[in-house]
């Protein structure tokens, strides 16, 4: 039975069973139904992702700095802000940079604490990965502007997952801002006269003395990152320049006694990429003009990425006369905590006691039954975000996960969806082998060529529906 459902041979009259119209129709018709109405039925639209607050910003920054511009420092307060604004659209159910009853972006920007003179926002919902929200807003100018404007220095991301408008569905949020008037200029390198005048000196007797001596000296420097900072981006360039360097020249970043990274250049500037990113703590360069002698000064910076986060085993919730009570230890210095419950940011009274840091916070049963997150930065704009809701009510047992594969990092119907269009391919594979074999290809290649066109067809289709949207 098996091999008839399989394999073509005489007594499936060489059309395998699911193979056949009605099998392809009932394939279609399970793809429509859980595309379609899966959320009805509880199956998520969205589950593991490799979107995060991280990702989004080093890829933002990546492109500033490629387009010759500041990076942005990762801010607290506008994550928070981001993350406010985010559950305030799966609160409401509205899918804008403002709400049904007026909210603003920038209500929420303030509201964190933070009093921008210049500020901005970028939406996303509905993506697989941190390059696809990126492409798509690249892609648009006004979010493009966005993500480019010299006006900036601060960035914010929350990336929040939930049921909106009906769908289950990853929601970004990425707020930018800049706290005075100062804004990005590019300096542009200072040109040399083209002839070099002679300079001279007077002598004793009055006589004018033409110093003919006219030397020129080759010199590399390094200049990002700065000496003796702090790099909270593990990607970040090298940058430097030289001067008296003609034509092409190549230039290597020396760490101890090793080349950690190379490029090329033909102009005043450079700047090198490492293949993989910088460790965590101390770093000494140099940069070198390859085949020379000449050789920069050491530039010495260090590497913090690690946000502070708290531990979630070690979180203990109390109900008290004038709010909930909150412990936990945190892996990693901190500056600063927030804690964000639905679309709102609650001032905070905390005391350190030893590792176990306690806050009080003053939420009413009404605000601790939607989404709760403790957001913590350190010093550098390191920032994590804790879903904590969980604490402050009964779990739901109700809510299991309904992936099948975790290994695929996507969410249950695209997985069915992929599971359906490769199960028919490998039955083509098959089939076209076997009448190959038996020399009957070109008697089967007008249906070949029909199920392929339709297969064609949906794999495109269920591909295209991983595209999310932006706002």
């Amino acid at each position: 039975m098996i091999k008839n459902c399989l394999i073509p041979n005489k007594r499936n009259k060489f059309k395998p069973y699911l193979l056949r119209k009605i099998a392809i129709l009932c394939y279609s018709l399970v793809l429509v139904f859980v595309n379609s109405f899966g959320g009805f039925l509880g199956i998520d639209q969205a589950k593991a992702s490799s979107i995060s607050s991280a990702n989004i910003i080093a890829l933002t920054n990546q492109e500033r700095s490629s387009q010759g511009l500041n990076t942005l420092n990762n801010n607290s307060q506008l994550a928070a802000a981001a993350l406010a604004k985010a559950n305030d659209m799966f609160e409401k159910q509205y899918w804008d940079h403002f709400g049904p009853n007026g909210e603003t972006p920038w209500q929420f920007i303030r509201a964190a604490g933070y009093n921008y003179v210049y500020a901005g926002e970028n939406l996303a919902k509905g993506f697989q990965t941190a390059e696809g929200v990126h492409e798509a807003w690249m892609a648009s100018p006004t979010h493009k502007a966005n993500l480019l404007s010299p006006n900036y220095k601060d960035i914010g991301v929350a990336v929040v997952e939930g049921v909106l408008l009906g769908k289950q569905t990853i929601l970004v949020v990425q707020m930018f801002g800049n706290l005075t008037n100062d804004v990005y200029k590019a300096t542009a390198p200072v040109k040399e006269e083209e002839s070099v005048k002679q300079s001279t000196t007077e002598s004793s007797s009055g006589k004018v003395v033409v110093n003919k001596e006219q030397g020129e000296i080759k010199s590399i420097r390094i200049t990002s990152p700065k000496k003796d900072s702090v790099v909270s981006d593990p990607s970040s360039v090298v940058k430097g320049e030289v001067k008296n360097v003609e034509g092409e020249y190549s230039v290597n970043i020396i760490e101890g006694e090793n080349v950690v990274g190379s490029t090329t250049s033909n102009g005043d500037t450079w700047e090198m990429k490492k293949e993989s990113d910088w460790s965590e703590g101390k770093h000494k360069i140099q940069a070198s003009i390859k085949g020379t002698s000449v050789i920069s000064d050491k530039v010495s910076f260090t590497v913090d990425s690690k946000a502070p986060t708290a531990t979630k085993e070690s979180i203990q919730v109390a109900k008290g006369d004038s709010g909930y009570t909150v412990s936990f230890t945190v892996d990693g210095d901190w500056e600063k905590m927030s804690v964000i419950a639905g679309s709102e940011i609650i001032d905070v009274e905390y005391e350190l006691n030893e590792e176990t840091k306690v806050i009080t916070v003053n939420l009413s049963d009404e605000q601790v039954k939607g989404a709760v997150s403790l957001v913590l930065a350190d010093s550098y704009g390191n920032t994590s975000q804790l879903d904590i809701s969980e604490y402050f009510a009964e779990k739901d047992d109700t809510k299991q996960n309904t992936s099948i594969f975790p290994i695929l990092s996507l969410n249950l119907c695209d997985k069915i969806s992929i599971g359906i269009v490769s199960f028919v391919f490998i039955l083509l594979c098959i089939e076209i082998f076997v009448y190959w074999r038996k020399g009957k290809l070109k008697d089967a290649i007008g249906d070949l060529f029909t199920i392929g066109l339709w297969w064609f067809v949906l794999t495109i289709a269920i591909f295209n529906g991983f595209n999310g949207s932006i706002t």
